[in-house]
């Protein structure tokens, strides 16, 4: 396996000015593939001049492949030691990152994702992510939980309300609302709901 380096964004010269004065360095979408991660990671960041880091795209610019190439050479276990090593070494500065759906199975690379900042949890329902991804054979999904959605959705939702530290119900808005909602949020956390974890 190759060995990983750590991924660093180039710190701006330039103090942000489109931002409140406490607000967090960096943000962490996380959530189901399909729920919209990585367009509301881009509005996010362009409305914040951050930089956009998609966890997906850095392994699949290592490799040079597709991600779904990538997971059927490396098979599963060792595509997830890679995934989780990847995790561990972000270092982020004013940045928006969206890792994969599969982040939450690593509690090591979990933690370093709340390190870099607040993890917003994007609910959807299954209902919607079965609209949205008729087929999701090549997206390069990791199927420790089962090999359907639904199974994935059922294992995977625990998961995402454990770590995250904000959820926004993406239902029935668009992308420019849901990122418009986190940045109010984050401007002021104390209005916002706790996340009720799981026991």
């Amino acid at each position: 396996m190759k060995k990983m380096k750590a991924i660093k964004t180039r710190k701006p010269v330039l103090k942000n000015t489109f931002r409140p004065k406490n607000f967090p360095e960096n943000i962490v979408l996380i959530g189901m593939f399909g729920s919209g991660k990585s367009t509301i990671g881009k509005i996010l960041a362009h409305k914040l001049r951050y930089h956009f880091v998609d966890v997906d795209e850095l392994i699949e610019r290592k490799y040079r492949k597709p991600l779904q190439r990538v997971l059927d050479e490396l098979g599963m276990k060792d595509f997830m030691k890679m995934e989780d090593q990847t995790l561990q070494l972000l270092r982020q500065w004013h940045s928006v990152t969206s890792p994969g759906g599969s982040a939450v199975y690593y509690p090591k690379g979990m933690a370093q994702l709340g390190r870099l900042g607040p993890r917003i949890y994007l609910k959807v329902s299954l209902e919607t992510l079965k609209k949205r991804l008729p087929d999701w054979s090549q997206r390069g999904v990791v199927c420790r939980g089962g090999t359907t959605l639904p199974a994935l959705y059922r294992e995977r939702t625990p998961l995402f309300k454990k770590y995250a530290d904000h959820m926004i119900d993406t239902a029935g808005k668009s992308a420019e609302k849901i990122a418009d909602e986190i940045f109010i949020l984050l401007a002021d956390p104390q209005k916002s709901s706790p996340v009720k974890r799981p026991v």
